[in-house]
């Protein structure tokens, strides 16, 4: 096992350490809460250990096995009927149109996928999506389900089941199309099956109800009051005619489902002018992350058209956008003398000099005054990953970017962006050792080359206890699912094709341990835009990619249940937690999350952690995301149990 790694130049060191777990006595005590010895609630377990290997994961694609025939751009992962089993929410992007039911169910606008016991030993999906009421209208038509694009769950009612945000993209620019659907909350009755919300001025978008680009969203309890809130992202105003996005939205919840607008109350106003740092922005993914740990959620707004992307830090009077300060917002490149457009309006003007342009100038595609601005030479970001890679307890960042070769170095690419604490001031702050160094490169193919980054998750997919990266590269030639494995220097190699997930054009992944079995599977999305038709001739496929590892490595699954807010605990799901897991020298943070990124990406809410060849666990600490910030402690856990811990109420096994 690994002794200590460091991330190569970047002067920061990653005290993410391995080792084996010594043996204990089965009968010795097996929690501890706030420092005190209490019962778990049952005998601890014996030791069990897992085999124990080296190397990478190995993946097979598994979607006939588990009965999964549909089309879709998004997924998420969720245990809607409470079995233990995630389940699978999937929709298609691209259009506005209501479900027609009495069309073949491949044609259908998304679909509810029930994960059931196939009867042999294994487990499939089960269509239930008409059954679960999730396209239910104010107004009903018969056969006829909502317009829809996304989902996100959590409790939101503190009923002990997921409830959703069901997020509906609508477009003012194109009223032809807008069938007068708006994002709703669906409440689930614990067995998968939802009913509509009271409509809500917040969620739906605007006190006029007008069609607005919703393109994501994200649970938090920023006041941490018990109560899950919601925090919404919108594109831009008008596509094409302006550089405004729809203000994003901060929704306090209620505990039973209701939303109010806090946005302004909470400093998050954004109604500057275009290239003002207070500006609204075209923003294409959100992310809750308590990215200066210091127990409460903050917010990161992944901006498109190039546009500074946003780092909202929790502060005693609200929210603080200091974006610029930590180094969140764009990288430090501003040089656009090679953006090929900037040359063709030198070219076509005579107003500045530049080398030739090496495309045709046909369109010019350069307003001067404006796309020379620093606000306009970031990224075009699509979503943001939080979790702690380099094992210093602090959360790192990864930004999924487009990036065309015609626009040049200025224009930033998908990357790793490491924490190195807080400055003076207090604001977390970010180092970009840049992709060379961390060996986070992507493959560019030819001259005319296009990074595709869309969706971004960090998860352990070979159980050593080192966060993985996933980037979904799309809707251009020779884009595919990356899967970055970390080595135990800190830096990565790309392996996704070695490791059995070759899957091209892929926007979007969920990750989740569909079996059971102690490792993470992956469901993955496909698109059919632009050139990746070719890849996908039948339709942007949804493909289940199974990891046959057998987790061979240790490893732990926590299902956290918060105390909810009448009993002045934690919000039901636990979103917002934060887990320290020590196993001999080993320690991994983990934080709870529900939802990120573009168009709702959202994992398994249940923690699945590798532990390489530790098994048992010295101590687990849950920092509860409550007012008072509680934690327990729970010590000698053995691994390889599902386990189940209940604020204030102890631990669990599952055997």
């Amino acid at each position: 096992m690994r002794s200590s790694r460091f991330l190569v130049l970047v002067l920061i060191s990653a005290s993410a350490c391995g080792g084996s777990g010594s043996a204990s006595d089965a009968g010795s005590p097996d929690a501890a809460v706030d420092g005190n010895v209490s019962d778990a609630g049952e005998t601890r377990p014996a030791d069990r250990c897992a085999p124990g290997r080296a190397g990478a994961p190995e993946f097979r694609d598994v979607t006939a096995a588990w009965g999964l025939d549909v089309l879709a751009g998004r997924a998420a992962l969720a245990d809607l009927d409470g079995d233990g089993y995630v389940d699978l929410v999937v929709h298609k992007t691209g259009n506005h149109d209501r479900a027609d039911f009495t069309a073949e169910p491949k044609a259908w606008p998304y679909h509810v996928l029930m994960n059931r016991d196939d009867g042999a030993g294994g487990r499939r999906f089960v269509d239930r999506t008409r059954e679960s009421n999730y396209g239910a209208l104010r107004e009903p038509v018969a056969n006829t389900g909502r317009s829809a694009q996304f989902a996100i769950f959590a409790d939101l009612d503190d009923d002990g089941d997921l409830d959703a945000l069901s997020g509906t993209y609508s477009d003012r620019n194109a009223p032809d199309t807008d069938p007068g659907d708006r994002s709703e909350i669906l409440l689930n009755d614990g067995t998968g099956t939802f009913t509509l919300a009271p409509p809500q001025v917040g969620v739906r978008g605007f006190e006029d109800d007008r069609a607005v680009s919703t393109s994501s969203g994200t649970f938090l309890d920023y006041d941490r009051d018990g109560r899950l809130d919601l925090f919404m992202g919108y594109w831009y105003f008008s596509y094409g005619r302006s550089l405004f996005g729809n203000p994003d939205r901060l929704l306090r919840g209620d505990g039973a489902g209701g939303f109010e607008d806090v946005s302004e109350a909470m400093g998050m106003d954004t109604r500057g002018a275009p290239g003002e740092r207070d500006a609204s922005r075209p923003t294409y993914g959100v992310t809750a992350c308590d990215v200066d740990a210091d127990g409460d959620s903050d917010l990161l707004v992944s901006a498109y058209g190039r546009q500074w992307n946003q780092l909202w830090l929790r502060t005693e009077a609200g929210f603080v956008d200091v974006g610029e300060a930590s180094g969140f917002d764009a990288d430090d490149e501003l040089d656009y003398t090679d953006n090929e457009f900037y040359r063709c309006y030198c070219q076509t003007t005579g107003a500045c000099s530049a080398p030739p342009p090496r495309i045709g100038c046909d369109r010019v595609g350069w307003n001067a005054g404006t796309d020379d601005r620093p606000f306009r030479l970031g990224g075009n970001s699509f979503s943001t990953a939080c979790a702690d890679v380099t094992g210093d307890g602090l959360p790192e960042l990864y930004t999924a970017e487009i990036h065309h070769w015609h626009i040049g170095d200025s224009s930033d690419s998908s990357q790793l962006l490491v924490n190195q604490g807080l400055d003076a001031d207090g604001v977390p702050t970010f180092a970009r050792p840049g992709n060379d160094v961390t060996g986070l490169a992507i493959p560019r193919v030819g001259a005319s080359w296009n990074e595709g980054g869309i969706g971004a998750a960090f998860a352990d997919l070979d159980g050593d206890g080192l966060m993985d990266v996933l980037l979904g590269a799309s809707d251009y030639p020779d884009n595919r699912l990356l899967y970055f494995r970390q080595q135990p220097d800190g830096t990565f190699e790309e392996q996704a094709v070695a490791d059995g997930l070759d899957h091209p054009c892929a926007p979007s992944m969920a990750v989740g341990d569909l079996d059971r079995d102690g490792d993470l599977d992956l469901v993955v999305t496909s698109s059919t835009a632009r050139d990746c038709r070719m890849s996908w001739p039948d339709g942007p496929e949804v493909h289940v990619y199974e990891n046959t590892s057998g987790a061979q490595n240790d490893w732990t699954r926590i299902h956290l249940v918060g105390a909810g807010a009448a009993a002045g605990g934690a919000n039901g799901s636990a979103i917002g937690a934060r887990v320290v897991i020590t196993a001999g020298d080993v320690t991994i943070t983990r934080e709870l999350q529900a939802g990120h990124g573009h168009f709702g990406m959202q994992d398994e809410i249940d923690l699945v952690v590798g532990l390489g060849d530790a098994c048992v666990i010295d101590s687990i600490e849950v920092r509860w995301p409550d007012a008072a910030g509680s934690v327990e402690t729970f010590t000698d856990v053995p691994a390889n149990y599902p386990l189940t811990i209940r604020q204030g109420a102890g631990l669990r096994y599952e055997r």
